[in-house]
């Protein structure tokens, strides 16, 4: 155990269970230099399990070596998982590791884009917890790291400050090391707080920096509206466990592409792109946001539910962007159709694979169309009759803030029954038989028997879903689809 403390009593005494000290060089950007005092659980050291492709993480590690008491070698042998086992060295053992992580992740392709492992560019580097760790035991807290940089390069990181020196941090534990972000060159912040949540941008590339304001003010926007709809900030999975802050790193690309890692995003986005890719790049950057709300402080049993975290989450993403002025209700129109209802009905499983199966074995990016886009229309089609059933009194809005009244900082999770039981209790009806035909069965779900609660006629002639306005619209009508656009 390694303990560090402050000048007197001011500054309390902090045991750390490892230590790693990260150093960054200007003139050789393509690594990551590791010196890490471990004290050890095991004779094991390996690397995340987490990501697409966990195996990969250790063939960019190079020269490692481990020293005992004395600085003495400890020898050590590769497994064919590419873990690394001790020999001749006894558990409780305090060792020092040193190894360099090789920033060449790009050299090939990773399942989910580059966004999300690490990758040097002219403004800094950029290295997930799961690319740059090499681990020991699995019960440490309390773990320290500090990053040794260049002075005009700033370090920003998804993990709290320790206080007890310049660029030094605490993880609070061996998931919070490795499910985080990490960004050191000459990129800009913008921190955007509400109640004690802190949003944290970290933007590189002249262009994306250049537009810090806008990007500050749209998810600002976005921000207020899930805080009002869901009645608070985001909060973790048990009490003591609140979700304080959320890192988003976005840098300047050609494409647009995101990934989360804990409550972490990173993303690449293309400020001279077309006004298409600018709004997928905010797409994406609301729903997954929006996750921490529905996804981190509603926690879900298992994938049957997974229709409603990402089917949901697309509705509300949509409604956060209309209500912020980010997109128009033409857009909304062209999304349904051109994004998920295409989709939808080219997806494999369409009309033979129920929604609640189709993320089975973590499977759901193979079944976007059914998961995403069913889940969002089985949203609409819910949103809707609760709507209808109560004069617009009541929607899938009360559902989602009794959720969050209920279940917010608690580590019970939600299943397939209790969204059930709280869909019948807001909308005073029985979705019995839509869940069994639309989520746990096969049968198609189409929008016209619920849309026209809105005054909207859904057609779906060749394979498109056209949308339009009844001619005279009754006022609940009109309201009721003010509210699918989210009005609250």
């Amino acid at each position: 155990m390694f303990t560090v403390s402050g000048a007197w009593s001011h500054t309390p005494v902090i045991e750390f269970s490892d230590r790693y000290f990260l150093t960054f060089d200007s003139t050789n950007i393509d690594r990551i230099h590791v010196n890490a005092q471990i004290q050890l659980e095991d004779s094991l050291l390996y690397m995340s399990p987490y990501g697409p492709m966990p195996e990969r993480w250790p063939q960019y590690i190079q020269n490692l070596h481990v020293s005992g008491p004395g600085g003495q070698p400890v020898s050590m042998r590769k497994t064919k998982d590419g873990a690394w086992i001790l020999s001749g060295i006894d558990r409780g053992t305090e060792v020092e590791l040193t190894y360099d992580m090789v920033l060449e992740h790009e050299q090939i392709a990773w399942p989910g884009g580059i966004d999300g492992v690490a990758y040097t560019r002219d403004w800094g580097i950029m290295a997930s917890g799961r690319s740059l760790f090499v681990m020991n035991g699995q019960g440490k807290k309390n773990i320290q790291v500090k990053v040794d940089s260049p002075e005009v390069w700033n370090v920003l990181t998804s993990w709290q400050s320790d206080t007890l020196s310049e660029n030094s941090y605490r993880a609070d534990n061996l998931i919070d090391l490795q499910e985080s972000f990490l960004f050191v060159g000459s990129q800009e912040e913008v921190i955007i707080q509400r109640d004690g949540f802190t949003l944290n941008f970290v933007l590189g590339g002249d262009k994306v920096r250049g537009e810090a304001s806008r990007f500050a003010n749209v998810a600002s926007g976005i921000m207020d509206y899930y805080i009002s709809l869901m009645g608070g900030i985001p909060k973790g999975g048990g009490p003591g466990t609140a979700l304080k802050r959320s890192l988003v790193i976005i840098s300047q690309s050609e494409h647009v592409d995101g990934e989360v890692i804990g409550n972490h995003l990173s993303m690449f986005m293309n400020p001279d792109g077309s006004p298409m890719d600018q709004m997928m790049g905010w797409f994406m950057f609301a729903h997954e946001f929006f996750h921490l709300w529905n996804g981190k402080t509603l926690r879900f049993a298992d994938t049957t539910t997974d229709w409603f975290k990402e089917g949901i989450s697309n509705y509300y993403t949509i409604k956060a962007l209309k209500q912020t002025g980010f997109i128009n209700e033409d857009v909304v129109l062209g999304m349904m159709n051109n994004l998920f209802y295409q989709r939808y009905i080219q997806d494999p499983g369409y009309g033979s694979l129920s929604p609640s199966r189709a993320a089975s074995g973590f499977d759901k990016d193979n079944h976007w169309g059914l998961i995403y886009g069913g889940g969002l229309f089985a949203g609409i089609a819910m949103d809707m009759e609760i709507r209808q059933r109560t004069g617009n009194a009541a929607s899938l809005d009360d559902v989602m803030r009794d959720f969050y009244r209920e279940y917010a900082g608690s580590d019970q999770t939600i299943d397939s029954t209790d969204i059930l039981g709280k869909v019948n209790q807001i909308g005073n009806t029985d979705f019995s038989a839509f869940m069994r035909s639309y989520i746990d069965g096969t049968v198609p779900i189409t929008l016209g028997p619920y849309l026209k609660y809105a005054g909207i006629a859904a057609d779906t002639s060749e394979n498109q879903l056209l949308l339009s306005h009844f001619k005279d619209k009754t006022a609940l009508q009109s309201d009721i689809w003010a509210g699918l656009l989210g009005a609250h």
